[in-house]
């Protein structure tokens, strides 16, 4: 039961820790491990090399060098996110490990055999889907936080699929592989247009999604060609996809403290780009986000009232975090934050911010100026004639 303890308190703990990181958009893989001393050198030589051959692979298949990335860069950038997502690792497995910990030592029954029982695996699993839920929260915390990492990330492993076959590792066909790290790239371009222009004005975040949609459309062309091609149409296609992704990657790989563009791909790369499917993009993950959304707000919200409920001293603090979790229900249920949003109203005579964008108040319609009359219509309103239909009445026009 004491191990039990421990694993909530560490649950707890790294739950709130994912959902700061997330909220505030500071989940950068690599920033903090960097920092220890040796760290830095650990497993660097073996990125060094992979980065080597992937750019005397690009020259081989006639990338030119200007739209090839800076060696230095995409070393120092790939290391790091890699480097930050395995140290993350063992913090996330170790609520895993505590709640496996109280059945190591197997039970034995009378007859001296081991024993089983339902509620272990029962415990099991729901630990399992807890830790396994944290590890997947961190995944998207990293993915709103460091778009660009992600798409350097992804942009070098389907290069290396692209241009260096050879070094294919899973079990998997050569098809399933490239169609899985393509479909990997085109979500990272896609976030990285969406959370790296977030800060921006409406025009120029569309233009960067159109721009980053008009990539997406030109790479899944030449995918096509790739895949549906021999000889020298397919060496064609390989070229020009290699090379923008090269320069997509040439633009995502620089430091977060040397970027300060938000260019996706060199404009030039896009001329005879085909256009891109934009009603069909725009509704294809509505329902799946706003599912995750009310999860996400429902588990810190059981978080806040489980804390709350073991605080070992009580007082105040329990008292905040009762109401903050009650705000966070109130997220996901329309009635409740009403409720809460009149009891505010009432108290202090303010309205309570609404915690969704676009669940405020809508501004009323605007009424479009009337059009303007013709001159028959003029004229029927001067004679004061009866139906709609009947004709002007001439002397009107004369008196006019």
């Amino acid at each position: 039961m004491e191990f039990s303890y421990y694993w909530a308190y560490w649950t707890l703990f790294e739950a709130m820790w994912i959902g700061m990181l997330w909220f505030t958009r500071s989940r950068v893989p690599g920033r903090a491990v960097c920092w220890i001393p040796g760290v830095k050198a650990v497993r660097r030589r073996a990125c060094e090399r992979r980065v080597d051959a992937l750019l005397a692979g690009l020259g081989e298949k006639g990338v030119p060098a200007a739209d090839r990335p800076d060696r230095t860069q995409l070393v120092d950038r790939w290391h790091r996110f890699v480097a930050g997502r395995c140290a993350a690792v063992p913090f996330q497995a170790t609520p895993l490990l505590i709640a496996w910990a109280p059945f190591l030592p197997p039970r034995t029954a009378p007859e001296g055999t081991p024993l089983a029982s339902l509620w272990m695996f029962v415990a099991l699993a729901g630990y399992g889907t807890v830790s396994i839920a944290l590890m997947a929260a961190d995944v998207r915390a990293v993915a709103v936080s460091d778009a660009a990492g992600l798409a350097t990330t992804k942009a070098a492993l389907f290069l290396e699929e692209l241009v260096l076959p050879g070094r294919q590792r899973s079990q998997d066909s050569a098809l399933d592989t490239e169609a899985k790290a393509f479909r990997q790239l085109c979500r990272a371009l896609r976030a990285q247009a969406k959370y790296t222009a977030r800060e921006m004005p409406a025009t120029t975040r569309e233009r960067v999604r159109q721009d980053t949609e008009r990539l997406i459309a030109a790479l899944g062309h030449l995918n096509e060609s790739y895949l549906l091609s021999e000889g020298e149409e397919r060496s064609t296609a390989v070229c020009e996809m290699a090379r923008l992704v090269s320069n997509a990657l040439q633009h995502s790989c620089r430091g977060r403290d040397q970027r300060n563009s938000l260019v996706v791909v060199s404009a030039h790369l896009l001329t005879h780009a085909p256009a891109s499917d934009d009603a069909a993009l725009t509704t294809a993950d509505l329902w799946w986000h706003r599912m995750l959304r009310g999860v996400g707000w429902l588990v810190t919200a059981a978080a806040l009232f489980t804390g709350a409920a073991v605080f070992p001293s009580g007082g105040a603090a329990t008292d905040m975090m009762a109401v903050m979790g009650l705000l966070s229900m109130a997220a996901v249920f329309p009635p409740l934050r009403e409720l809460l949003g009149r009891a505010v109203t009432g108290l202090f005579g303010t309205s309570m911010p609404s915690a969704e964008p676009g669940s405020g108040p809508h501004p009323p319609p605007r009424t479009e100026a009337p059009a303007p009359l013709s001159r028959a219509d003029e004229a029927r309103v001067l004679c004061g004639s009866g139906p709609a239909g009947c004709p002007p009445c001439p002397s009107c026009f004369e008196s006019r």
